[in-house]
């Protein structure tokens, strides 16, 4: 969980209500520690439909306190914004662990220049760095 914050509160610092399903989503992904796909959160919250999950990720994600990265096998994945960031910077990479599935955010790293085609219109840009995270690599992990 975010020090000193909990998901009523974020919810209520983004002007959304803290209903019981916002509360339950936001809270599981605080405590994930990295990012959980739509399925997963179903997982986790086998009381809640899928339906409303889903419109309750699409909601945190316009009021930016998600954001969500598509990983190498084309699942979206859901991760919390760091604090003090005004919604996802977008600048910066993500880390996918392709043992785990954990996804982090790496902040301090500056990205390469990458320019669009002449006349395209950049909605975004997203890296994706993946490989074996510092916990599956302790244990042992190889994929």
């Amino acid at each position: 969980m975010v020090e000193g914050l909990d998901s009523g509160t974020k919810l209520e610092d983004a002007g959304l209500r803290a209903t019981e399903v916002r509360r339950r989503v936001l809270s599981v992904l605080l405590g994930a520690g990295g990012s959980l796909s739509h399925r997963e959160l179903a997982a986790l919250l086998p009381e809640l439909d899928r339906i409303s999950i889903y419109r309750n990720l699409k909601l945190l994600k316009k009021a930016n306190l998600v954001h969500g990265v598509q990983g190498i096998d084309g699942v979206l994945r859901y991760i919390v914004n760091p604090d003090g960031a005004d919604g996802c910077p977008g600048r910066h990479a993500h880390f996918l662990c392709v043992d785990c599935g954990r996804m982090s955010c790496l902040l301090d790293q500056a990205l390469p220049r990458i320019e669009a085609p002449r006349g395209a219109i950049v909605r975004g840009k997203q890296l994706l760095v993946y490989g074996i995270c510092p916990s599956c690599a302790r244990a042992g992990a190889t994929k």
